[in-house]
């Protein structure tokens, strides 16, 4: 009985959110809502709709439970009260003018020339990168560098701010519903035909409103634009169906590039086998699988001052030969190089390294549409067997725990927070018996019948998912073995037999961003349906308050959204999440790019890039 309260309860908190969202002239009200712990029985803690946890205090509280008296752990809560913000209407509430805006190396003096050798995961299934997974390592920021987007993050000040690419004016009217982009003037594709605003039109509309035939891998960050028009003297115009606080910052996404209308049509809007042309400072040259995809420089690129380089060379290697590949001078340059790569580069005189966040990761999913996965117990056992603390240990503290978002995002819960609850804490003896019990009650106990035999990945003899099998097999009696696929082939494994049935776990990359709110990202990989939700997770009471979340322009407010959002993802877990962990880039001293001040671990262009020894 208590339970149906609680579903009935939050799925009213999530309801009276939306309402609330739409009447800004009313204030959120307190929601109770019943927590449960399974297993135990737990007096009632009091949550609101919009809350802020301060650190709490330790008491006992005496009850009878078969028995036995309990200890329970008490947080106390600070109630905000909170309006959705209001908006006045009519009128431009913003406008940008960057057209004299000039982008070029930060440094002075730079020198033309070399062709510069990058060295990373060079992988990729096909050419569409509006198509691959919103993932470094995955194939996007390859080809980004021969395209543009409307806008950009600035390179010079570490990606901080927004600076003008394709377009060099905007306005956002006062309601928030309706951006302007105007168009530079002059700007040419790589076959010499002009960009118009039908090729903005073109690919946005193929973004949020992609055939059926095709899916798109950033569809769920632009879902709130209701629709896209020439709005006259070289602008487009974006329709917004309601006022959202982060969707003109995934507009500066890796992948939020613009593609040539003609290209498109000419390919049914599926370009996964043809290159398109881009508008860029680079023109693709080849790509050889397995060894390296090639560039050269775009000499009518619509900065004159750019590119630096005449090419690159982007060379593919595992993570602990990039740094060696910078060290012996085989390349010049790795986004990102192992824990022993990056100690050895650390070491050499002539070369330089950047340790960055990171909000991409690993994560681990099974197919939550089926047996046994579509049983809350199994998947809440794995996620209370998984310690996340055994990842930072086996990956010498690159990767660091977290609670279902970076650390680095809005309403991300505090360490000293998580690192307390069940399935995050370190010593966690009674989490392994309560997963066992959970096992059991779902009728495999020691893993008598578990169907799950594979896990699949494109490293699966590498320490994360060594330790995730192991942590797994070694506490509830599984034998699940891993199983190897090119890495540019993982995300096929979804839509395998084995996964289909059940039987297979994948290991998969978490979405990169470069928004602190983590909204979309989460729509993208837990929302019912999204084109990132390869899991096939459907939780309606999450989807409810994502949703809110959306629309939801106060910080505060979406931030304790987000906290409810963790809440019941640890009690309904769609995935196991490796934690997030850090980027560390290596780069010749003959190289200049502002990495050294880069506040977040962003692949994708370096038009600014140049070098001193070629």
């Amino acid at each position: 009985m208590r339970k149906s309260k609680s579903i009935l309860l939050l799925t009213s908190l999530a309801i009276l959110s939306i309402a609330l969202i739409s009447c800004a002239s009313e204030t959120i009200k307190e929601v109770e809502v019943i927590k449960e712990v399974p297993g135990e029985t737990v007096t009632v803690v009091k949550e609101v709709e919009v809350i802020k946890e301060v650190p709490g205090e330790t008491v006992t509280v005496v009850k009878e439970v078969a028995g036995e008296t309990v200890t329970v752990v008490k947080l106390k809560q600070e109630v905000i009260t909170v309006a959705p913000t209001p908006i006045p209407g009519g009128g431009i509430a913003i406008s940008v003018d960057m057209s004299d805006f000039v982008f070029s190396s930060n440094e002075p003096n730079p020198v033309y020339g070399g062709t510069v050798r990058m060295t990373f995961g060079v992988s990729v299934k096909h050419t569409d990168h509006h198509q691959m997974p919103v993932a470094q390592g995955a194939g996007p920021h390859n080809f980004t560098v021969m395209y543009n987007g409307l806008i950009r993050m600035n390179p010079n000040d570490g990606m901080q701010t927004i600076m003008p690419d394709l377009a060099d004016k905007w306005e956002i009217s006062a309601d928030g519903t309706i951006y302007k982009f105007h168009l530079r003037e002059g700007v040419k594709w790589h076959d010499g035909s002009m960009l118009k605003v039908e090729d903005v039109v073109a690919t946005f509309e193929r973004i949020v409103n992609p055939p059926d035939h095709i899916a798109i891998g950033i569809q769920s960050l632009f879902t709130e634009i209701d629709s896209i028009e020439d709005a006259g003297d070289n602008w487009v115009q974006f329709n917004l169906k309601r006022a959202s606080a982060h969707q003109f910052n995934a507009f500066t996404m890796l992948n939020a590039t613009i593609l040539p209308k003609k290209c498109l049509e000419e390919n049914n809007f599926d370009v996964r086998e043809v290159v398109c042309p881009g508008t860029g400072p680079f023109k693709f040259v080849e790509y050889i699988p397995g060894e390296y995809m090639t560039f050269e420089k775009n000499e009518d690129y619509w900065n004159p001052a750019l590119p630096y380089v005449d090419g690159i060379k982007m060379i593919h290697a595992g993570g602990t030969a990039r740094g060696v590949n910078v060290i012996t001078d085989i390349a010049d340059f790795a986004w990102n190089t192992s824990e022993d790569g990056y100690a050895q580069a650390q070491a050499e005189p002539n070369v330089n390294s950047k340790r960055m966040p990171n909000t991409g990761s690993n994560y681990w999913g099974w197919n939550n549409a089926v047996a046994p996965f579509n049983d809350t117990r199994v998947r809440r056992a794995i996620h209370l067997v998984v310690n996340p603390h055994n990842f930072t240990k086996v990956s010498l503290g690159s990767t660091k725990p977290s609670r279902w978002i970076p650390t680095l995002a809005e309403g991300a819960t505090p360490t000293e927070e998580f690192y307390n609850l069940a399935g995050y804490r370190d010593d966690n003896a009674a989490d392994i018996a309560e997963a066992q019990k959970l096992m059991a009650d779902a009728g495999y106990p020691n893993c008598e019948g578990f169907p799950v035999k594979t896990m699949v990945g494109y490293k699966p003899d590498d320490t994360l998912p060594v330790a995730f099998m192991d942590m797994i097999n070694s506490n509830l009696g599984c034998d699940i073995q891993p199983r190897a696929v090119e890495r540019a082939l993982v995300q096929d494994q979804f839509s395998g037999a084995a996964f289909k049935a059940g039987t297979e776990i994948v290991q998969h990359l978490v979405p990169v961003q470069a928004i602190k709110n983590y909204t979309p990202f989460m729509l993208g990989l837990y929302g019912t349906d999204s084109t990132q939700n390869f899991t096939n997770y459907s939780n309606p009471e999450v989807d409810a308050l994502l949703d809110t979340m959306l629309g939801e322009l106060d910080a505060d407010a979406r931030a304790a959204y987000t906290r409810l959002v963790q809440s019941k993802l640890d009690e309904d877990p769609p995935l196991v999440l490796a934690g997030f962990d850090s980027h560390r880039a290596v780069w010749g001293k003959h190289v200049h790019f502002p990495m050294d001040i880069r506040t977040q671990s962003i692949w994708g262009r370096i038009d600014t890039l140049w070098m001193d020894k070629r």
